[in-house]
């Protein structure tokens, strides 16, 4: 109820004149404070004020000062599942930040929600870092040097860390600004891979996997192209996309095996969207279903019941570098060319069927899809 109630006020006051006229004439004056370094109970303030007009925080919701358990120091601000410790300078304080900061993580996590991660935040006001623990060890997950010229990218790069957020609409630009490769999502996933294949990575059967994997690309580009980092990238993007389809149907993610190998989606009657494939093999780790049901609830920000675009397609592009795509010759068509490609070679959509046997992320399908339903729709066939 209390999320709810805070995602409702945080809705109206983005979509409310106050939130407008605070964005284009307070918030550039926030951010060149916060570029000059300010002194400790300046930034405070500074901070205090992006949580409660950036992100609806009730000032009854900010805690400050807060003593840990063990009475060993105090984190100078928290809401949520986010813990913000405050500094001078950054460029001679970071070290010490990283002696604290697990023990600030350990003592949010604490009364934090079960399977919520807990994120902690150092800033001096020009420099912000940000960490996760992950099975007690801190993990860097992001750096963001405030940019005075465009001060929204702030709220932009903030937006994953903090508690409740609106839903919003899954723009391909939303879409990579929350998951491609400069992501905090990203970041914070792919330390945690990384961690996980250490661990599993000559697991016989993961080592099939990554060998069939191969194999495969080797068939297509004739030439070895897999590695380690390409590998991990594609898991990251198989297991948000895996999510994404879940939370089209509004399904709800409870078993992270049942949603990877498609048993969440067979369950709805809908067989071979998606179905158990090479990566997988995060569930034989420690720790691999929590990464999983992380990722997953990344996405429940979006409204993926609305989606009008084909937003795998700008996901996979903002993820995998443009030279790696260049080198591996993938290229994507852009959804207005292939929408107009669909109109022209599926004249009759309620008669035709569709194939497309090197579909990539899937756009052309995607049109033809829609097309259908709206053919369907003004036919009067039921859905």
């Amino acid at each position: 109820m209390l999320s709810r109630m805070r995602r409702q006020r945080y809705s109206l006051k983005r979509e409310g004149k106050v939130a407008n006229s605070w964005r284009g004439d307070r918030l550039p004056d926030i951010v060149r404070s916060m570029a000059s370094r300010p002194r400790h109970e300046a930034l405070r303030g500074l901070i205090t004020e992006l949580l409660r007009e950036g992100f609806g925080a009730a000032f009854s919701e900010l805690e400050h000062e807060r003593y840990l358990v063990d009475n060993s120091g105090r984190i100078d601000v928290a809401w949520g599942a986010t813990v913000i410790e405050l500094k001078s300078d950054l460029r001679r304080e970071e070290r010490d930040v990283v002696a604290r900061m697990p023990d600030y993580l350990a003592d949010a996590s604490r009364g934090s929600a079960p399977g919520r991660t807990t994120v902690g935040l150092a800033t001096d006001g020009a420099t912000l870092l940000a960490y996760t623990l992950d099975l007690g060890r801190l993990t860097s997950i992001g750096r963001y040097d405030v940019d005075v010229d465009h001060p929204e990218r702030l709220l932009t790069w903030l937006e994953p860390l903090l508690s409740p957020v609106p839903e919003v609409m899954p723009t391909p630009i939303a879409v990579a600004l929350a998951f491609g490769r400069y992501s905090l999502a990203f970041g914070r996933a792919h330390a945690q891979l990384q961690r996980l294949w250490s661990e599993v990575g000559d697991h016989p059967e993961v080592r099939l996997k990554r060998n069939l994997w191969d194999g495969l690309l080797r068939q297509v580009y004739g030439d070895d192209v897999g590695s380690d980092a390409l590998f991990l990238q594609h898991t990251y993007l198989t297991i948000l996309v895996k999510a994404i389809a879940a939370r089209v149907l509004d399904l709800e993610i409870g078993d992270p095996a049942e949603m990877l190998s498609g048993r969440l989606l067979a369950n709805e009657g809908i067989v071979g969207a998606v179905e158990a494939d090479f990566f997988d093999w995060p569930l034989l780790a420690t720790g691999g279903d929590d990464l999983v049901r992380s990722l997953a609830a990344e996405t429940i920000r979006f409204r993926l019941r609305d989606v009008k675009v084909d937003v795998l397609k700008s996901l996979y592009e903002s993820l995998i570098d443009p030279d790696e795509r260049h080198d591996l010759g993938e290229y994507y068509t852009p959804d207005w060319l292939a929408a107009r490609v669909v109109t022209a070679a599926i004249p009759r959509p309620l008669e035709q069927r569709v194939l497309d046997p090197s579909c990539g992320s899937g756009t052309f399908l995607f049109h033809a899809l829609r097309r259908l339903i709206e053919a369907g729709r003004q036919a009067g066939v039921p859905p």
